[in-house]
């Protein structure tokens, strides 16, 4: 008696059956005809599955060192309370030039020695001095908010 289903790994993301390394039991002939010439699968081995489960460990580790490295941020982060940046002003306070990331992360190094990306902070467009919330993503969508004040500087 041949066995009607089969175990494969799936090396894409496939709307209908899963996700990306992931075991599933298909039809032979649909893992034979169609998802394994179309390299969507391949035939669950031992040692594949024994490699799947150690990659998967590898990455939940991974994931929990990042949390962990996210909350020691955070924490440095909310020691700082505000960032003040100070810019030449016009008519109307409106100032020359704009805040960009660079100079946030510049203040947040030179205060913390933390190295962050221009890519984890969000800034609203600012054309006037005053005070603004400026929004970093620590990891995966865990954000902390910080104050910045920008001040004129009298020529």
């Amino acid at each position: 008696m041949v066995k009607k289903k089969i175990e494969v790994i799936l090396k894409k993301d496939c709307a209908n059956i899963g996700n990306k390394n992931k075991l599933i039991k298909v039809n032979r002939g649909y893992a034979f005809n169609y998802l394994i010439p179309n390299e969507i699968a391949e035939i669950a081995t031992k040692n594949k599955i024994k490699h799947l489960n150690m990659f998967q460990i590898i990455q939940e580790n991974k994931l929990q060192d990042n949390q962990i490295k996210a909350e020691q941020l955070e924490n440095n982060l909310k020691t700082i309370k505000k960032i003040t940046v100070f810019k030449k002003v016009g008519d109307e306070n409106y100032i020359f030039g704009n805040i960009n990331e660079k100079d946030i992360t510049e203040r947040i190094f030179k205060f913390t020695g933390i190295k962050l990306n221009k890519k984890q902070i969000k800034i609203p467009s600012i054309k006037q001095i005053g005070s603004f919330q400026i929004e970093i993503n620590l990891f995966d969508n865990k954000f902390c908010q910080l104050k910045l004040n920008i001040i004129p500087i009298n020529i």
